[in-house]
């Protein structure tokens, strides 16, 4: 369906004629002047009104949010022969594959693949452009996959057009209408437009349960006390002399032989580090941000870094009075940080920021209550039932909101993600992807990584499409066929697939 703004019709333009007027007649100039304006701001308002509001109807799938999870449904969706349409509230498609942050929780702690599919499609194609340089094992994630972020921007925009789904960038959710059990209309704004959408499935992919909470469907938000993990802001830095750092690392016992020889055999990296250095500045109030260690994730040319530290404590990224605060707070946190760095570790005497990230990156905010809900258990014993959709390994990573610590628990072998995860309780036709699955607190600290988000996405797209053939609700589709699918594509269900 192809929607158009309409235009105004351009008028030539003459030079007016010159006249002599008397008092009166000016007055009278004036007055009819005056008149014709008002008809012609009262017509001019009718048509903006009608122009105001664009539709888009028609449609066997919407998808919500374009990060990892709602890219992923989409493409997914349109595949399997669904008319979808995705809509995305920035300027680009990808969420947080375009951050600059590392795409984790390809490997178990063993190194072994859990996750395949479409989340393996797309790390290939970024690898074939020299965007990426492929999956590889890491000491402190499992494994790791440094991009190049605005190319994924751009094979994200390819998939979509290659499947032919439907894309509106720029739109913001305000409202959402329900009737009988189902969400039947989603209404955007975009620069004073109202933009209204319809389909018979909804797919949130806005990461904060965005479509849900405005439509009632039940949610969860942070612990019992409503305590949520905060976000960071992730800057780059130019001008390091990375193997100055390595040598310091070394020098300072903040890394040993084996990490030395992990981040020289590739530029995949990642590395976690300055403990030592942290202990030593923080009681002294030298350390800037709240966090224990340096994150740095490497740029993929010679002398870049991305650093993902500062964190802004006590911050719900749903209150805009504290997501302003917390972009504020941290940009003031990567100028001291990046100072701290230049005084003290070697390799980045010259270091200064190229880039502060347009967006906070969020951790945590809403979960939708679905049909299941995956339990910390029920993780930590490898459960993988009938109905799983996809695996999981990712060591559960919980960073505390009041300080710098962070808690962990090492995942030793997969858990499957249940397919009804993705299904919300509240609405047959509302299915959710990315960081906003049915899972318990505890257990999100491990599903929140973007390969496990690229796996659920795919998942809930097959589901969706065959609830679209099969003309029933996304809860009751046959798993058997959404899971036949997921794996003829490559995805992995069972570690027996892997070596």
């Amino acid at each position: 369906m192809n929607n158009h703004y309409k235009t105004q019709e351009q008028t030539e333009q003459t030079q007016p004629r010159r006249h002599s007027l008397t008092r009166r007649g000016f007055f009278q100039a004036g007055a009819a002047a005056s008149a014709s304006l008002l008809i012609g701001s009262a017509a001019a308002a009718e048509a903006g009104a009608a122009e105001g509001k664009i539709s888009f109807d028609s449609y066997d799938v919407a998808v919500i949010g374009a990060g990892p999870g709602g890219l992923a449904a989409a493409v997914a969706a349109a595949r399997n022969g669904a008319r979808v349409i995705l809509i995305e509230r920035n300027g680009y498609l990808g969420g947080n594959l375009a951050s600059g942050l590392p795409l984790l929780g390809y490997l178990d702690c063993h190194g072994r693949p859990v996750v395949g599919g479409f989340a393996t499609e797309f790390i290939d194609r970024l690898t074939k452009i020299g965007a990426a340089l492929g999956v590889r094992r890491c000491p402190h994630h499992y494994s790791i996959a440094v991009v190049k972020p605005d190319f994924c921007k751009i094979v994200a925009s390819d998939l979509c057009e290659e499947t032919g789904v439907e894309v509106l960038l720029h739109c913001y959710l305000t409202a959402v209408e329900t009737r009988e059990g189902k969400i039947t209309r989603a209404i955007f704004s975009c620069a004073g437009n109202t933009i209204e959408v319809r389909a018979r499935i909804f797919i949130d992919g806005t990461g904060d349960g965005t479509l849900g909470y405005l439509g009632g469907a039940a949610c969860q938000k942070g612990n019992e006390e409503g305590e949520l993990q905060p976000p960071s802001i992730l800057y780059t830095l130019g001008g390091v002399d990375k193997e100055k750092f390595f040598s310091w690392c070394k020098e300072n016992n903040e890394v040993d032989d084996d990490a030395l020889k992990y981040l020289h055999e590739s530029p995949n990296w990642c590395l976690v580090t300055l403990g030592k250095l942290f202990r030593k500045l923080q009681p002294k109030g030298e350390w800037p941000i709240a966090v224990w260690a340096l994150i740095s994730i490497n740029r993929l040319n010679d002398s870049e870094i991305c650093i993902n530290g500062p964190r802004m404590l006590r911050t719900d990224a749903t209150d805009p009075r504290d997501l302003t605060r917390a972009e504020r707070e941290g940009a003031h946190q990567a100028v001291a940080f990046t100072e701290m760095l230049k005084k003290y570790v070697g390799g980045f005497e010259q270091a200064y920021i190229s880039h502060i990230n347009d967006t906070l990156g969020i951790r945590e905010t809403r979960r939708i209550v679905g049909r299941k809900m995956l339990r910390v258990e029920e993780a930590i014993a490898a459960s993988v039932p009938e109905d799983t959709i996809a695996l999981a390994a990712y060591f559960i990573d919980i960073h505390s909101s009041k300080d710098f610590t962070s808690k962990g628990e090492r995942i030793e072998q997969a858990y499957g993600i249940p397919y009804l995860c993705l299904v919300s309780a509240t609405y047959d036709n509302l299915m959710m992807v990315g960081r906003c699955i049915s899972v318990d607190r505890i257990v999100f600290g491990s599903t929140r990584v973007m390969a496990t988000c690229l796996a659920g996405g795919e998942a809930a797209g097959v589901g969706a499409a065959l609830a679209i053939k099969e003309q029933c609700s996304p809860c009751d589709v046959d798993t058997a066929a959404v899971r036949r699918i997921l794996v003829k594509n490559g995805g992995i269900l069972s570690m027996n697939q892997t070596p």
